[in-house]
C-alpha cells in the first residue's frame, strides 16, 4: 500500500489534531491536542505518514496544489525554460505576472506556496513532538524522527529557495514570536544541513515501505543544498558516496522515467508516490491539469486537459545538436527554429520524450498536431509529455480528471545526483573526471530507444547524440557542458529557475530570453527581469498585514 493510500483514513483525525490561528500562515498553534501520553504508537505512526502528504501540496483544494505544486513547473515557467500554456494569456493571470515579471506581494501563486509550504512543516514538527513521548522496544521511533526532520529540510529548503528570507520552525519553535529575519543566510542554511544530516546519519539505506526517506535520499539533498551553497567539497563527496552505495542506476530507456512499470526504478533517490485510489484524492494534482487538451481517446490522445506547461522555443532549440552529436552551445537559439516534424537538422533525441512536436508521434499513439493545443497563443505547442503517462495506458481515467494515472514523481534521480557531482569536480577543476559523469547522462540518451515514425518504424526525426572526449577541456568549457547537460537532461522538472538562481544567471538569461523569445511571443514584449528583485517571490502580503511585526518584506516588493 502506497503512503498516500494510507493517509486517507487518518485525515479526519489529523484535521481533529490541528488548527491554526488567524494570526498568520506561520501561526500555527496546535489547538484541541490530546492530552500527553493519550497518543499510541499506530496513531503516532500515522501522524508520520500524513505528514508526507505534504509533498504533495494538496491541502486546501485542487487550485492551491496546482499553481502552489510541488513539482514546481509554475518556476519553471518563471524560466527561460516554459511558457504557461492553457486557454490563453489571461487563463491562470497569476502564473502569467511571474512568467512576465510582473507580479507583486498579492500574487496567488507566492501565496500559495508560501502558505502550503509552511502547512507541511507544521505536520513535521506535530510529528516530532508526538514522537518524542514515544519510548517502545519495537516502534522506531529514532529513524521516524529521521524521516521527519528529512521532510522538514527539504520543505524548509523549498521555501528558502523560492522565498529567501523565511523563518525556520522547529518542533519546539513559538510561531507567535518567529520572525523571517531571525536567521541570516548561512543560519538558515546550516539549520537545514543539520536536520538533513541528521537523517542521513539516523535512517536506513532502504526502507520495507516505498516512498519513505532513506539514508541515500537526505544525502542527495545535502548535496543540493551544498551546490546552492557552492560548498564543493561537500557537494563533491556526497554524490560520490550515493554513486558508490551502488543502489542507484540510471534506466536503459529515457521514456521509462514517464511510465508506471519503472516509476519506483533504479533511477529514483527520492519519489513523491501518487495513486489511483480514493475517488481521485491521491494523483498528482500539481501537474494533473498540465495534460494535453486532445484529441480524443478515439483520436490517440486523453480525453481532455488544460495544457498548461509547455516548452519555450527557447528550450526546444536548446536540443540542436551539431555533426558531431554535440549541442550548439552559444548559437542554438540562432536560424531555423525546431517547430514541427518538418526540421531536419540534428537533434538530441531527448527532445521528443519530453515536449510534443507538431507531425511527431505522442507517445507511440498519434502525431501531435494543432488538435492537441488548447490555445493557439502557444502554438506551435511543446506540450509537456514527461508529467504522463502514455493515452492508452489502461491506468489512465479517460474522464475527470483528465490524464490522471497515479504516476509518481521524482524529486530527484539519479542523473541529477551524477550531474551535480560531474558539476562539483568541474568546480574543483577536475574536468575529466566531470565530462566521464555528464557521458553517462549522455550515453542513456544515446542508447535509449528512440521516438519512432507510426508508419514507418524509422526514426521520427533526425537524431544525433554523442558523448565527448573526456580531455582537452578547460574549467570554463567543462562549466559550461555541464550546465547545458541539466538543462538537457532535466528539462521540464522543476530544476531550471534554481540552477539559474545558484549560477548568478538569472538577470542576464531572463532578459536575454524575452529579447528573442518576445519575436515568437508577443505578450513576452516588454517583460524585464528586475535583478534584486525578481530572484525571489514575494513575502504574501496579507501574511505580513497579519503579522507586521513578524514578516518582513522581500526587496523590491
Amino acid at each position: 500500500m502506497k503512503l498516500k493510500d494510507l493517509f486517507r483514513s487518518v485525515i479526519l483525525a489529523i484535521i481533529a489534531l490541528i488548527s491554526f490561528s488567524c494570526e498568520g500562515v506561520l501561526d500555527q498553534k496546535p489547538r484541541g491536542v490530546l492530552a500527553d501520553g493519550t497518543l499510541n504508537e499506530e496513531f503516532t505512526d500515522k501522524l508520520v505518514t500524513a505528514s508526507y502528504q505534504g509533498l504533495a501540496t494538496h491541502f486546501f483544494g485542487n487550485y492551491e496544489s496546482f499553481v502552489g505544486p510541488s513539482t514546481n513547473w509554475v518556476m519553471d515557467v518563471r524560466s527561460d525554460d516554459a511558457w504557461k500554456g492553457g486557454g490563453g494569456i489571461s487563463d491562470l493571470i497569476d502564473v502569467h505576472q511571474l512568467e512576465v515579471s510582473a507580479h507583486d506581494a498579492t500574487n496567488d501563486v507566492a501565496f500559495h506556496k508560501w502558505r502550503n509550504t509552511l502547512y507541511a512543516i507544521a505536520r513535521t514538527n506535530l510529528a516530532i513532538r508526538e514522537l518524542n513521548k514515544l519510548s517502545s522496544p519495537t516502534y522506531p521511533v529514532n529513524s521516524r524522527i529521521a524521516e521527519m526532520r528529512f521532510l522538514r529540510g527539504v520543505f524548509h529548503f523549498d521555501l528558502k529557495r523560492n522565498f529567501n528570507q523565511i523563518p525556520y520552525l522547529l518542533e519546539n519553535t513559538d510561531p507567535l514570536v518567529a520572525s523571517n529575519t531571525e536567521y541570516t543566510d548561512n543560519e538558515i542554511l546550516a539549520l537545514i544541513e543539520t536536520d538533513l544530516q541528521f537523517a542521513y546519519d539516523n535512517l536506513p539505506a532502504t526502507q520495507e515501505q516505498v516512498g519513505r526517506a532513506t539514508k541515500y535520499a537526505a544525502a542527495a539533498f545535502l548535496q543540493k543544498l551544498y551546490l546552492h551553497a557552492e560548498d564543493w567539497s561537500k557537494a563533491k563527496s556526497t554524490g560520490e558516496t550515493i554513486i558508490n552505495s551502488g543502489k542507484y542506476s540510471l534506466l536503459t530507456d529515457y521514456e521509462n522515467l514517464s511510465t508506471l512499470a519503472y516509476e519506483n526504478g533504479a533511477e529514483g533517490v527520492f519519489v513523491v508516490q501518487y495513486s489511483t485510489a480514493n475517488i481521485y484524492a491521491n494523483h498528482n494534482w500539481s501537474n494533473l491539469l498540465n495534460s494535453t487538451s486532445g484529441p480524443g481517446i478515439d483520436n490517440g490522445g486523453y480525453a481532455s486537459g488544460d495544457d498548461f506547461y509547455h516548452a519555450s522555443q527557447n528550450l526546444v532549440n536548446s536540443f540542436k545538436t551539431d555533426q558531431n552529436g554535440h549541442p550548439l552551445f552559444s548559437s542554438f537559439n540562432e536560424g531555423t527554429a525546431v517547430e514541427d516534424a518538418t526540421y531536419s537538422g540534428t537533434l538530441d533525441p531527448r527532445l521528443d520524450f519530453t515536449v510534443g512536436r507538431i507531425g511527431i508521434p505522442w507517445k507511440g499513439t498519434a502525431n501531435y498536431d494543432q488538435n492537441w493545443i488548447r490555445s493557439m497563443d502557444y502554438y506551435p505547442g511543446f506540450s509537456g509529455k514527461k508529467h504522463v503517462v502514455a493515452p492508452n495506458d489502461p491506468m489512465v481515467h479517460n474522464s475527470w480528471p483528465w490524464a490522471a494515472s497515479g504516476l509518481n514523481f521524482n524529486v530527484i534521480r539519479y542523473a541529477d545526483v551524477l550531474l551535480m557531482t560531474a558539476e562539483a569536480n568541474i568546480e574543483l577543476g577536475n574536468t575529466v573526471t566531470g565530462i566521464a559523469l555528464i557521458n553517462q547522462v549522455r550515453l542513456r540518451a544515446k542508447n535509449s530507444t528512440y521516438v519512432a515514425n507510426l508508419t514507418t518504424g524509422m526514426d521520427a526525426a533526425n537524431y544525433k547524440v554523442e558523448p565527448y572526449s573526456t580531455s582537452g577541456w578547460s574549467q570554463p568549457d567543462a562549466r559550461i557542458a555541464v550546465r547545458f547537460e541539466r538543462r538537457l537532461e532535466l528539462a521540464l522538472e522543476g530544476h531550471r529557475w534554481y540552477d539559474l538562481l545558484r549560477w548568478g544567471e538569472l538577470s542576464t538569461r531572463m532578459n536575454s530570453y524575452y529579447t528573442s523569445e518576445a519575436l515568437r511571443k508577443e505578450y513576452l514584449e516588454g517583460a524585464i527581469f528586475t535583478s534584486g528583485r525578481d530572484e525571489f517571490l514575494p513575502i504574501p502580503q496579507n501574511e505580513i498585514d497579519l503579522a507586521p511585526t513578524l514578516y518582513t518584506q522581500n526587496p523590491g516588493y
